[in-house]
């Protein structure tokens, strides 16, 4: 009798067990449902009640959670929802979100697809590929431009034919851009397209092809480079003097020799530097005098010459800005701390609204730095991106100044922290942290005791937070999140084209500052893995921006990896 009833009681505990599966699951079921119509708040509060219950995260089911929430935000029609999918299938970092980057490259929105691009850049998969000769497709030009930068980066053996064809389309005057490409590429097919742009009818595209050719080393274009060094264009002296410097021609001296003797003074600067980087270092004086000159072309060329740094600090003093200011940036290079009152210069906006963009010889070989007063009403009226190109030349400056000596390095950080320069907060606050130094905390813990900058002191807790200081910092980010969880969507900065581009890779999509910081947050708490952050992002998708909802989604798929 005792053995039946053990077995009676063993039957009912397995229909109460089944029962209770079967209703976890049909709870499952009815999360994604609601999830796959809109009904985002009702979905998640469900799922938070059957964690609840269960005392446990399904992870299986908020990883399913997380993808349709991206896939809706991906087919949403507004351009706003689409990019913050894109971003957020960036930040999810997985293969699984190839079907969303489809989404993207079929989206009517520029920014839209070249935000995809960006991040199938990224991604080395031949699904990848197969999604960006889409691109070709587009009826934006500047998306197949991006599209056949980022194949001839993976040297796709489809590139070549692809972007031969689109260069084709376009009229001469654009065949500019597609030396580098072929370059780049480097195949049989695309070096004899290369060779072919080398002795086109237009002169900017014969330049280009030179100058394409030196910068990816190859020599084997050595013949064709020599024979236009005798050409009586200048612009084309000029290219192939500085190519032939690249490519270390030594058989070549005795026409940089001659061309060093040339009453244009771009033809002689490039020649003489060639013929310096040749080793004939008695040409390096012309340099220097033009540089005593403030030839800003012949400042830049300085970054070559031995025992410079003496002239550069003198320029650095100058009466004229431009001068200073181009001295200062090869000062920097040599790591001479006497660029750094200049430098600040540069970093810190004043009344004068200083803006920067690169100016070229007219063989394109030489570059400086113009600096433009007035920037913004400058910017309307050449209708030029000066802004970003500011932007991007400080971020340089601020990552190049890592080098310097550590001190010098804080003081600067110290300045900008002072003068709240937002705009390099995020990228300061960053070299900050992988620096490590017990100085460079010391300065990160200061900044969360500032008053009167929000901005500031949030980042430096957000800081200390992710470089182990969990315990002093964790309550003031979960509190300042729970503030800004209904904060306006995220904002991006505007681009800049990989032809616009002095660094590659190409186009980024980076929020804002203030969006910049909000997501900081979240991605912060995300890589840590734990209950709390998985709890703080469901409350946002809950509550916060609804369009934040599909940036946060990607958040939420890369706290549960």
């Amino acid at each position: 009798m005792p053995f039946y009833r053990l077995l009676l009681f063993f039957f009912l505990f397995l229909q109460i067990h089944l029962s209770a599966q079967d209703l976890t699951q049909a709870t499952k079921h009815r999360i994604l449902y609601l999830m796959q119509i809109g009904e985002i708040k009702q979905g998640i509060e469900l799922y938070r009640d059957l964690a609840k219950k269960n005392q446990k995260q399904d992870f299986s089911l908020l990883e399913e959670i997380g993808y349709i929430l991206l896939r809706l935000g991906a087919k949403q029609a507004d351009e706003e929802s689409q990019l913050l999918s894109m971003y957020g299938a960036n930040i999810a970092g997985t293969l699984e979100s190839m079907d969303i980057y489809e989404i993207g490259m079929e989206s009517p929105n520029l920014q839209t697809q070249m935000a995809t691009i960006g991040f199938l850049s990224q991604i080395q998969d031949d699904r990848a590929e197969s999604l960006l000769l889409k691109s070709f497709a587009s009826p934006f030009l500047m998306i197949r431009m991006e599209g056949a930068y980022a194949l001839a980066i993976r040297r796709s053996h489809l590139a070549t034919g692809l972007i031969d064809s689109l260069m084709h389309k376009l009229p001469p005057f654009m065949h500019v851009y597609f030396p580098e490409l072929f370059a780049m590429i480097g195949t049989s097919d695309a070096t004899a397209i290369l060779q072919k742009l080398m002795v086109s009818p237009f002169l900017n595209v014969r330049l280009a092809s030179y100058l394409a050719a030196a910068k990816f080393g190859r020599d084997d274009f050595l013949k064709q480079i020599r024979s236009s060094l005798t050409h009586l264009d200048l612009a084309e002296q000029e290219t192939c003097a500085a190519a032939i410097g690249y490519l270390k021609d030594s058989h070549s001296i005795p026409a940089l020799v001659k061309l060093s003797q040339s009453k244009a003074l771009n033809v002689k600067l490039a020649a003489c530097h060639s013929l310096v980087k040749l080793g004939k270092l008695n040409y390096q004086q012309f340099i220097i005098e033009e540089a005593k000159r403030k030839n800003p072309f012949a400042i830049s060329l300085l970054i070559d010459i031995s025992n410079s740094s003496k002239l550069l600090a003198k320029l650095t003093v100058d009466y004229h800005l431009q001068t200073r200011v181009n001295a200062a940036l090869v000062l920097l290079k040599k790591r001479d701390i006497r660029c750094v009152p200049t430098l600040i210069q540069i970093l810190i906006e004043d009344e004068r609204d200083l803006g920067f963009e690169p100016i070229y010889s007219l063989g394109r070989s030489l570059m400086a730095w113009k600096v433009i007063f007035s920037s913004k009403h400058y910017e309307k009226k050449m209708k030029r991106d000066i802004r970003t190109l500011t932007l991007s030349l400080k971020e340089k400056i601020l990552t190049d100044a890592l080098e310097l000596p550590e001190t010098v390095f804080l003081s600067i950080a110290k300045i900008i922290f002072e003068k709240k320069e937002h705009t390099l907060i995020p990228l300061l606050i960053h070299l900050l942290e992988n620096l490590k130094t017990p100085k460079a905390i010391a300065l990160l813990e200061r900044q969360c005791q500032r008053t009167g900058s929000p901005f500031i002191r949030t980042y430096a807790h957000l800081a200390l937070y992710h470089l182990g200081f969990k315990n002093l910092h964790q309550d003031f980010i979960f509190h300042w999140i729970e503030e800004q969880k209904g904060h306006e969507m995220i904002r991006f900065r505007p681009f800049l084209p990989w032809t616009e581009k002095n660094k590659k890779p190409s186009f980024q999509l980076t929020p804002e500052e203030t969006s910049s910081l909000l997501m900081t947050a979240y991605i912060t708490l995300a890589s840590q893995y734990e209950n709390e952050g998985i709890h703080v992002l469901l409350n946002a998708l809950i509550d916060g921006n609804k369009k934040n909802r599909y940036a946060l989604a990607g958040l939420l798929l890369k706290s549960i990896q």
